[in-house]
């Protein structure tokens, strides 16, 4: 799940080449060098995603139910694969979903996911924009916003908390998703997931490294196994701002939200009450 995602337009990815060595693939649209990060790396996001969250599920859902019955559409921005989509559509009944993804990789799994429901079909409208260009309901119930946070820079960040915030009743959750991370560190690689499919073992590795003052340079591993031979191998990068929970309080006191830390990487936030 991209949004404005601060990466240069020619992505740069890595795969193997005749005689083991790896050759750079520059991908390009019939429009435009791509900068969807994802391009290539889709079909693993569910490999990454999946062992982590059951947990991130029940925050959100939690913070669905506790808003009592909700009647006024839903937005969630940066709607990936669809796993928060899902999560949201299993929960309240009846309501529009606005589920927004930038990433044409990443929309061809959440329509998939979508039309695989019984009735997500009938609700979940897909918005391909980004955060600065979503189409808003006149009121909203609430917005999920789970890994999206840090691809925000500033200025688009304050826009869409006032966006929000004007369109929110009281007691609406905004659920946002953030890393643990308050300023650039190194982060030397190690693997963050595995998963057996068929005769084959995708393995995601993640390593990072300071791109500014305040961003993250994460790059991604992609591999594929095949027994004792490594079949794929590439990798991808991502530009995160290290927005951690006394920036998100911040930027939430100032247009009028409340923020309460439900876990080390989950923040509520919702209007105030004075």
């Amino acid at each position: 799940m991209t949004l404005s995602t601060p990466v240069s337009p020619l992505l740069r990815h890595i795969r193997p080449a005749a005689g083991g060595k790896k050759e750079q693939v520059f991908l390009m649209s019939p429009e435009v060098l791509t900068d969807d990060p994802y391009a290539l790396s889709a079909e693993f996001y569910d490999v990454m995603a999946a062992p982590h969250w059951a947990t991130k599920r029940e925050f959100l859902v939690a913070a669905l139910r506790a808003a009592g019955p909700i009647d006024l559409p839903i937005v969630d921005i940066g709607a990936g694969s669809g796993l928060s989509t899902m999560a949201i559509a299993e929960t309240v009944d009846d309501v529009a979903i606005h589920a927004v993804e930038p990433s044409p990789a990443m929309r061809a799994a959440l329509v998939s996911r979508i039309l695989s429901h019984h009735n997500a079909f009938e609700r979940v409208t897909v918005q391909a924009g980004r955060a600065e260009n979503i189409v808003w309901p006149d009121r909203i119930g609430a917005v999920s916003m789970m890994g999206v946070v840090g691809y925000l820079d500033p200025d688009v960040r304050h826009e869409l908390w006032a966006n929000i915030r004007s369109r929110l009743p009281a007691g609406a959750p905004v659920v946002v998703e953030y890393m643990p991370l308050s300023t650039p560190v190194t982060v030397p690689e190690f693997t963050i997931a595995q998963k057996r499919i068929g005769q084959h073992i995708a393995e995601v590795r993640i390593a990072g490294e300071p791109a500014s003052d305040t961003a993250e340079r994460w790059t991604m591993r992609y591999l594929v196994h095949e027994g004792q031979r490594v079949v794929r191998d590439f990798t991808a990068e991502h530009v995160w701002e290290t927005v951690g929970i006394e920036t998100l309080r911040e930027e939430a006191s100032h247009h009028g939200l409340n923020c309460e830390e439900v876990s080390p990487i989950i923040g509520v936030l919702r209007p105030s009450t004075s």
